[in-house]
């Protein structure tokens, strides 16, 4: 049985991590039960990638949505871990898109929030669970999502906060999307090896401007982004980036906009979208 981590885990970690810029030490591996929490279990590598669970919200069809995210504890080295026994899910009976990819520590947001979700039926009970087993450095963790009320997340929009999450269309006839469940772009991209495929969207939202970030969620090679993460006007309006594969194989990119990336800490409001992208030799 892996190490389970919750939200209160994270809390703890969060709180003494502040300031997320490593010291000096060397990138040697810790283990977790020898590591006191502060700044020093975060190295630039050799450390591994911690499963969270951010929450659940209700839908209106009766059934309720579990957001997972992780906490990679590298400053500078991503990790690959591959769909199998070391990244798996206890209860298959629903569909999820597992990431395979893990890009290292954001230094201005701490953890990626809510990468993938899983929606489970109205009687899925308060004391069951679906726990995401995650192993890598050496440490196999685990974290249970359940739909204990203390754990409810606002979605798509926090009234107490004013926020709403960004509208995200494919085409200007699109009907849109909002929220963390987000939507898989029904076309499959097709792009060469070392020849740049375009992403593209359309963003609504009550502010000016809004954050866009990209990050390669799965597949078999490395990806290079044209443009990672920036603000962009909303309003309708097209936004973009550029990605190069190194090496051909099917991929899934994740695009993730906000109204500011502070606002990820509040655990609402950001939609997600997913590009199936193939690529050949």
């Amino acid at each position: 049985m892996g190490t389970r981590l919750t939200r209160v885990t994270l809390s703890l970690l969060l709180l003494v991590i502040a300031a997320t810029q490593p010291g000096p030490g060397k990138a040697q591996q810790i283990q977790l039960s020898q590591q006191t929490w502060s700044a020093e279990v975060i190295r630039p590598r050799g450390q591994p990638v911690v499963p969270l669970f951010d929450g659940w919200f209700p839908n209106e069809d009766g059934t309720r949505t579990l957001c997972f995210s992780y906490f990679n504890l590298n400053t500078e080295q991503s990790l690959s871990i591959a769909p199998g026994p070391d990244n798996y899910l206890s209860d298959d009976r629903f569909p999820a898109m597992l990431p395979s990819h893990f890009d290292p520590l954001p230094p201005a947001y701490r953890h990626k929030f809510c990468v993938f979700t899983i929606t489970v039926p109205a009687s899925f009970g308060r004391d069951e669970t679906i726990e995401w087993h995650l192993s890598s450095a050496g440490q196999a963790l685990s974290v249970p999502g359940h739909i204990k009320p203390a754990f409810v997340l606002d979605e798509p929009a926090a009234d107490g906060r004013g926020d709403i999450a960004p509208l995200v269309k494919l085409s200007p006839m699109d009907v849109g999307v909002r929220g963390r469940r987000g939507l898989i772009a029904a076309s499959t991209l097709h792009g060469k090896v070392g020849q740049a495929v375009a992403l593209s969207a359309l963003v609504e939202h009550p502010d000016p401007e809004v954050w866009i970030g990209w990050a390669k969620h799965s597949g078999p090679g490395a990806v290079h982004f044209s443009a990672l993460e920036y603000m962009t006007p909303t309003h309708g309006t097209a936004f973009s980036t550029e990605a190069t594969f190194d090496a051909p194989g099917t991929y899934l990119i994740r695009l993730q906009t906000i109204d500011d990336v502070a606002a990820f800490e509040f655990y609402c409001c950001h939609t997600n979208v997913y590009f199936p992208v193939e690529i050949s030799d």
